[in-house]
């Protein structure tokens, strides 16, 4: 059949990564509308294929062989919207494309404060909407008030209140593809300070984090009361290598790509990162980046995150 020009067929995915890892997606699909979404989805439903959101593939470790599914890429035309809502500068209708580092720059520009801990985070709102980017005790869906949401499954939905229950990497969002927000912010401050705090909170992360190097960024989830990160560190994981993929110096739960990295490189090295800490504490480290399409190594990452 003849696909609508906003659906390409084996389209490589590593480019769209920032693991710069993977093989090519079945297909990829970049609406720029709700309407263009919805056809990606039932495209992928005719096919019978699974459909994932890449979003800007900040998260993401793609399999070697690619993804037989329908990866979809919601971030031109309406998907990047992003303004402030008549009746106050402190709410925002904001798309799933739009990058958080842009988002981030227009609120400070406005005098609109309270965001600036998500500096240096790479991605776009969508993704950090679904995986509630931020620390252990602020996420990015406290400033969710009101979402536009289509399932894999069903019927666009508008979700507020009750509807938007967030937890440490968890949203109501993971099931499907966010439309578009509303943000609402609580404070306002000069512009000047608002942008020394985004300065102070980047060079924190860059500080710390291996942000000049190719990676998906934390491997692995925080189990309760602990840092995934030390407990990587205490096992003497720093600088563990696999073919092209090694553990960061810096950040003990980063793996960077030091170049032609495969996924079966980096799900190895992180098998072994994973079993060190299971012998040295008995816990059991989950993944905290989603794995995209197949490959027998994935299994020593456990569980796939929901």
């Amino acid at each position: 059949m003849t696909l609508p020009p906003f659906i390409r067929e084996n389209v490589p995915l590593a480019g769209l990564t920032t693991f710069r890892i993977g093989g090519p997606a079945r297909w990829l699909a970049e609406p720029a509308n709700r309407s263009e979404l919805g056809i990606a989805l039932a495209l992928a439903r005719d096919f019978g294929a699974e459909a994932k959101i890449l979003g800007g593939g900040s998260n993401l470790l793609v399999a070697d062989a690619g993804f037989a599914g329908m990866a979809i890429r919601p971030i031109r035309g309406d998907f990047g919207i992003l303004e402030p809502d008549a009746d106050s500068p402190l709410i925002w209708r904001v798309g799933p494309g739009v990058r958080l580092e842009r988002l981030l720059a227009v609120l400070a520009d406005h005098g609109v404060s309270g965001a600036e801990f998500l500096a240096g985070i790479p991605g776009l709102v969508g993704g950090a909407a679904a995986m509630n980017a931020g620390g252990a005790e602020s996420g990015f869906g406290q400033f969710i008030t009101q979402a536009d949401f289509l399932p894999f499954d069903g019927d666009e939905q508008c979700l507020s209140g009750a509807d938007l229950v967030f937890a440490y990497r968890s949203s109501p969002f993971l099931s499907g593809a966010a439309i578009g927000f509303r943000l609402e912010f609580r404070r306002r401050d000069e512009t000047e300070a608002i942008q020394a705090r985004i300065r102070t909170f980047r060079e924190q992360k860059r500080k710390a984090q291996p942000l000049d190097s190719p990676s998906a960024g934390c491997v692995f989830r925080n189990p309760p009361g602990k840092s995934a990160g030390v407990l990587l560190d205490a096992a003497g994981c720093k600088g563990w290598r696999e073919g092209g993929a090694q553990v960061s110096g810096k950040h003990a739960n980063f793996i960077v790509n030091l170049g032609g990295a495969t996924a079966r490189d980096t799900a190895l090295l992180a098998g072994r990162m994973r079993m060190a800490v299971r012998k040295a504490t008995g816990i059991r480290l989950e993944p905290e980046i989603t794995l995209l399409g197949d490959d027998p190594a994935f299994a020593a990452l456990g569980e796939r995150p929901a």
